[in-house]
């Protein structure tokens, strides 16, 4: 008997309070379903190198591990979470990582309470192209449940053909 291929969810994550929102949501949805979570930051390097007589510009850096723990959950037990920071365009780097996924995880804002706002072009290009299902979090913003707590709201696609 074989053992059953590892159930995973992919979240995108660039270091918001909405992707913050969606890896909560993950890390939440897997502990259900018994799955690990693979969060992915992509960076995009600058793609044009300075002119030799130019004065090195002092780049920001980023420090992804402050990034991890922004963004990490507090009190998830059990479900185990893998992080990853690729360089690429990052709705090409998602598509990559999904392969073979449960789901997709994103997070976007609302403009207004109860209001949808266009997705932007990585969200865009992942509804389009992914092979797996993709669930959007929204981060709540229409005041906050009894007990202080923001829950963020999901809409789902499904593929077409993805169950037969």
């Amino acid at each position: 008997m074989s053992d059953p291929a590892v159930r995973r969810l992919v979240v995108g994550v660039d270091g918001s309070a909405e992707s913050a929102s969606a890896l909560r949501w993950a890390c939440r949805e897997a502990s259900l379903r018994g799955a690990e979570v693979h969060a992915v930051h992509a960076w995009e390097e600058s793609c044009y190198p300075a002119a030799s007589y130019a004065v090195p510009a002092q780049g920001r850096r980023v420090d992804f591990d402050a990034l991890w723990r922004s963004v990490l959950p507090d009190g998830v037990q059990g479900v185990p979470v893998r992080t990853e920071v690729v360089t690429g365009l990052a709705a090409r780097v998602l598509l990559e990582r999904c392969e073979g996924a449960d789901m997709l995880v994103l997070g976007t804002a609302g403009n207004e309470p109860g209001a949808s706002r266009s997705a932007g072009p990585v969200i865009r290009a992942c509804l389009r192209r992914a092979p797996c299902p993709v669930v959007v979090i929204r981060s709540a913003r229409e005041g906050l449940p009894r007990h202080g707590l923001a829950i963020p709201q999901a809409e789902a696609r499904v593929p077409a053909g993805a169950f037969g």
